[in-house]
């Protein structure tokens, strides 16, 4: 396993390796030290919820309050189900990272090589604009409150109304004394958040990679069907056409089924906690839409919950849009497929070449528990369902 460490601290994959061994979903990292790290976060997690939760009951039954610390409560429990379910996934995480060291290290054309390789590339990149962008949101999130206490506390207002508006956005501070516990219950506050964040990134990096690698494998195939059967009027050798039409098919549809295979190792890793996660994002996108509503005239509670709403947003589309990709690709080899001179090959590449068609005509797809497929119009219904839950809470107030 060494070795395959190895593998991913050198290559284009690194960033894989930088983010789940925090998270302690690193699948080739000291036993020990998994655990060491589960013990930790579950500490951590279980107090930070548990927080939440006496806050929840603290504040009931006021409706605005009980939508601020409910955004907060879904967002931690998504990040947590995430992590358990992670950890108990392992083995298809390490799979997954041991299918890609497989398909990269495997013999391959230089333009095939190329492509995966720009394919990851592009992930790795985007990999690490995602994580800058959705820390930026974390980290405005997070000291929104501090910087609304020190303004506060510049001009000398009241101490009344110094309490009302230097209240934490994450609601931990109902139960204690703001006065005296203020900012070490802002520092607890942001460190969960983080961690949460954390959680998040990594996970949806591992996906980005996953689903870029498996598009860079359906385009370097969609490349060889297209460029491998050039027979011009070359017909000296009928038999040695033949045998190499039929290894370049047969090389083909071993490629095809390998992409499949990874693709569905995706989809059973991801789909259940992506469906927990879209039940909690309808929720909470309403939630948080509404907060926004409410407070747009309150530019203090506005900016936490505009960058809360913006980051949830941009996590939809990007799960969206990642499952848009996989059905896009597995597309375009039925079409790269169903254009070659198929009528010029031997029987036997052709009976090879059928298996490919039939199965690409079959959508390839990333789903959330099976019921929802990830994909730009599950997008959009989402966020008009969102939109119909808003207008009923407005309704409500």
């Amino acid at each position: 396993m060494r070795r395959v460490d190895q593998f991913f601290r050198k290559s284009c994959y690194s960033i894989l390796r930088i983010l789940l061994i925090p998270c302690g979903i690193w699948p080739f990292q000291a036993l020990s030290k998994r655990y060491a790290m589960y013990i930790g976060f579950t500490f951590l997690f279980g107090s930070g919820i548990s927080f939440e939760i006496l806050c929840l009951i603290h504040v009931w039954p006021d409706f605005l309050d009980v939508f601020d610390c409910l955004s907060m409560l879904f967002y931690a429990l998504s990040s947590t189900i995430k992590l358990i379910y992670a950890v108990y996934k392992l083995s298809k995480i390490k799979l997954l990272l041991l299918n890609m060291q497989e398909h990269w290290c495997s013999p391959k054309s230089d333009q095939e090589a190329r492509i995966l390789r720009s394919n990851v590339l592009f992930a790795r990149k985007f990999g690490f604009v995602y994580t800058t962008i959705i820390l930026a949101h974390a980290v405005i999130y997070g000291i929104t409150p501090l910087v609304g206490k020190f303004t506060y506390d510049s001009i000398d207002v009241s101490n009344e109304t110094q309490d009302a508006q230097t209240e934490s956005v994450h609601h931990l501070s109902y139960i204690l004394d703001l006065q005296m516990k203020y900012i070490p219950l802002l520092i607890q506050g942001f460190l969960y958040e983080f961690f949460f964040t954390l959680i998040l990134i990594s996970f949806n990096v591992l996906y980005l990679m996953c689903v870029q690698h498996c598009c860079g494998l359906f385009e370097a195939l969609k490349y060889h069907l297209e460029n491998a059967f050039n027979f011009g009027n070359n017909d000296n050798d009928v038999i040695s056409i033949q045998d190499t039409c039929s290894s370049k098919i047969a090389y083909g549809v071993r490629r095809h089924a390998e992409a499949i295979q990874f693709a569905a190792t995706v989809e059973s890793l991801y789909s259940v906690p992506f469906f927990v996660q879209l039940a909690m994002n309808v929720s909470l996108l309403s939630i948080v839409g509404f907060q926004v509503v409410t407070n747009a005239e309150n530019i203090n509670r506005l900016m936490p919950y505009g960058t809360y709403l913006n980051g949830l947003v941009l996590n939809m589309f990007f799960e969206n849009w990642q499952g848009q990709k996989i059905m896009d690709c597995n597309q375009k080899i039925y079409e790269s497929a169903y254009k070659l001179k198929w009528y010029n090959m031997p029987i036997t590449s052709q009976k090879l070449l059928i298996i490919i068609i039939m199965r690409s005509r079959k959508p390839l797809i990333i789903t959330a528990g099976k019921i929802f497929v990830l994909s730009y119009v599950t997008f959009s219904t989402v966020m008009r369902t969102c939109f119909s839950y808003l207008m009923i809470l407005r309704s409500m107030q």
